[in-house]
Order: C-alpha cells, then sequence, then structure tokens
C-alpha cells in the first residue's frame, strides 16, 4: 500500500478540521464542560466524534502550509465551536440564573453547594435550577442539535469566520441570560415582596411580632412552595429560547 504525502496531508486535514471546531464546542457546551466528565474522557470524546465525522464527512478544506497558518487555523475552528457551543450554554445559564435571582430574593442563597457547573461553591437554589435547566436541555434534544450544527457549519460555512450579522445576532441572542432568569425569578420576586410588605406592617402595628421569629420562616417556606410551583414553568421558556438559539446558530453557520 502506498502512501503519497498528498494523501497523508488529506487524512490529516479530514481529521484537524472537526477536531479544533469539536474542541471549542466541549470548553463551553452545557453537560460536556461541567465537572461530571473528566477531561480524559472529554478528549476521548472529542477525538472519536472527531474521528466520525472525518469517516462520513467531507470534503474537507486543504490543511495550511505553514506552521503559523495551522496555528490561526486552530485558533479559528476552536473559536468558531466556542460560538456554536455558546448557544446552548446561554440555554442553561438562563435558566440556572433565576435560581440565583429567585435565592436573593428569597434570602436563601445563604444555603451553599459544591456546585457541579464551577469548582467553587454554590447556592443550593442556583443548584437546583442548574439540574433542572440541565434536564430540559436533555429533553428538547440539546446534545443532539448542537452536534448537528456543527456537522452541517462545515458544509455552509467551512472557513468558520462567520459575518459581523451574525455575530450580532449572537451577541443581542446572550440577552437573554438576564431577561429570562428575571422573567422566571419573577413569582419569587413578588411573593418576597408581598410577604416582606406584610410582616414589616405587622410589625410596627405589633412590636411583639418579631421580624426575625416571624417574617423569615414566612418568607422562606413561601418561597420554597412558589419556586416549587413555578419548576413547572421553565419549560416554555426554555423552548422560546431553543426556538431563539436556532436562529442564531443558523445565522452562524450560513455567515
Amino acid at each position: 500500500m502506498l502512501l503519497t504525502e498528498q494523501d497523508v496531508m488529506g487524512y490529516l486535514g479530514s481529521f484537524f478540521w472537526p477536531f479544533v471546531r469539536l474542541t471549542g464546542v466541549m470548553l463551553i457546551t452545557p453537560i460536556y464542560s461541567s465537572n461530571l466528565i473528566p477531561v480524559q474522557s472529554r478528549v476521548l470524546l472529542i477525538v472519536a466524534l472527531a474521528g466520525c465525522l472525518a469517516v462520513w464527512d467531507g470534503p474537507w478544506p486543504a490543511l495550511p502550509s505553514t506552521m503559523v497558518g495551522l496555528m490561526l487555523a486552530a485558533m479559528i475552528g476552536i473559536a468558531f465551536g466556542f460560538m456554536l457551543g455558546l448557544v446552548g450554554q446561554i440555554v442553561v445559564a438562563a435558566i440556572a440564573g433565576a435560581g440565583e435571582v429567585a435565592g436573593a430574593a428569597l434570602g436563601l442563597n445563604f444555603a451553599t453547594t459544591a456546585g457541579i457547573a464551577s469548582p467553587g461553591l454554590s447556592p443550593v437554589l442556583g443548584d437546583v435550577y442548574q439540574w433542572a435547566a440541565w434536564l430540559v436541555y436533555l429533553g428538547l434534544g440539546g446534545p443532539f442539535w448542537t452536534m448537528e450544527a456543527v456537522a452541517k457549519s462545515f458544509h455552509t460555512l467551512p472557513a468558520g469566520i462567520p459575518d459581523l450579522t451574525a455575530m450580532a445576532s449572537l451577541y443581542t441572542y446572550s440577552g437573554a441570560i438576564l431577561r429570562d432568569a428575571v422573567l422566571l425569578a419573577l413569582p419569587a420576586l413578588a411573593a418576597g415582596l408581598v410577604v416582606n410588605i406584610v410582616t414589616g406592617i405587622a410589625n410596627a402595628l405589633a412590636s411583639q411580632l418579631n421580624i426575625f421569629s416571624i417574617g423569615f420562616p414566612l418568607l422562606f417556606l413561601g418561597g420554597i412552595w412558589i419556586v416549587a410551583s413555578s419548576l413547572f414553568f421553565i419549560e416554555p421558556v426554555a423552548v422560546e429560547l431553543i426556538r431563539q438559539g436556532t436562529a442564531a446558530l443558523a445565522a452562524l453557520m450560513h455567515g
């Protein structure tokens, strides 16, 4: 079996292009970038997926002939994969942010636990919303449409350099992190405001009613009930987030 230099470079190129783009995706996409998957397993997964794309997909662009060009192509591929994976991360971050906002409104952020998305400590309520966001993301097929976008992006935008309009669309979509987080946390914010007003008035009318012994337990119990009830409204918000995210992905993929 004879292998020419052109054949070897072609084989390397068919593996190089999906490898760098998948590396960028795995750096930011939900679940894959978390502490639940060790770095070694993540690297093996990138290699396996890149090998599958190398066999099943193509044709691939030619590898740059210089080391500087190769490094530049690698950085561009990783950056473009990062932008593709960022869409899914925005969906999860918007829902997880609602837990942070609700916990701050209800005074529950003092309880912390080892976070699943970060090495440090995170509020318990934020961790609960993080798990809920992951379950919704998995249930709606988030990892599958992210990988499908990576595979199709080589046909629509092989160079991996989107135009400014597509990047502006992604920038606008990232505003959903704060907007939808506050929207999901509105019931908790309203409940916290009402309970604080009621306990404040009761404390002013009857000073024997200590706000620390009565107000805080009411705020905690009422807040937990409101939060538990509002978990059912996560899916419609997530569906709308993914609908907007697919539009941002389409803009990125088509440049």
